[in-house]
């Protein structure tokens, strides 16, 4: 325990250099901001791969075999042990076809589990929750909302879903010159949708700009107090 405390100014200062490192971006592109990136990438991918081995690899395909030898080499381990050699050989350029298999695999499942993710927990439960905010029995009592407010809130809403939806609708009908184009109507509404969307990322924008702020702030604060513990007693 007293090992851990007497590394804990060492661990200090590492965090101070690396945040000065990081600010240093401030006066353009050099080194030492690219010698930190480097760093965290490398943490960070270090930290993940040990995350598969100790909680995949290891487990799910090492310890079966360590614990009932070749017993274990059933249907359900065959084949995980077969995409991970395959795998391991995009390690050479000139055995790289066959690990083209398990890559396609993941990222299919992957891709998958993204698209299944965003229906069934976003494009879903918005739906829903859309529905119900048009149900005055429902959302006064948690909000409060009456009268001409509510009405406003329910026109904006149904208003920026429509005119959103409008604007990611791509078909159109051919004219008598043969070219497609929407009616004036669609279009309108389009360009609405246009400037929910705006509206929509400016607002993400500014609220990521504010964490990012608040970060630099929390981190200027930091030298500032390292400073002075230090030559301020």
């Amino acid at each position: 325990m007293s090992n851990i405390a007497s590394l804990q100014p060492l661990g200090t200062l590492l965090a101070a250099l690396l945040t000065i490192m990081v600010l240093s971006y401030l006066l353009g592109d050099n080194v030492l901001f690219r010698l930190a990136v480097h760093i965290f990438v490398g943490m960070a991918a270090g930290y993940a791969g040990s995350i598969a081995v100790h909680n995949v690899l290891i487990p799910r395909l090492i310890t079966p075999v360590m614990t009932n030898g070749l017993a274990a080499f059933n249907s359900l381990l065959i084949v995980p042990w077969l995409l991970v050699l395959m795998l391991s050989l995009k390690a050479w350029r000139s055995t790289a076809g066959p690990g083209s298999l398990p890559v396609a695999l993941m990222v299919g499942v992957g891709a998958s589990l993204v698209v299944g993710g965003a229906v069934t927990g976003t494009l879903v439960p918005q739906t829903i929750a859309a529905m119900d905010s048009l149900d005055p029995r429902a959302v006064t009592p948690l909000t409060g909302e009456t009268g001409l407010e509510r009405m406003l809130n329910v026109v904006v809403l149904l208003a920026g879903t429509i005119s959103t939806l409008v604007y990611f609708q791509f078909t159109a009908r051919r004219d008598a010159t043969g070219q497609a184009t929407r009616s004036r109507l669609a279009t309108w509404v389009a360009y609405v949708g246009r400037l929910f969307i705006a509206l929509t990322f400016g607002v993400m924008y500014a609220g990521g700009l504010a964490a990012a702020m608040a970060v630099l702030a929390e981190r200027v604060q930091f030298l500032l107090s390292l400073v002075y513990s230090f030559f301020g007693g």
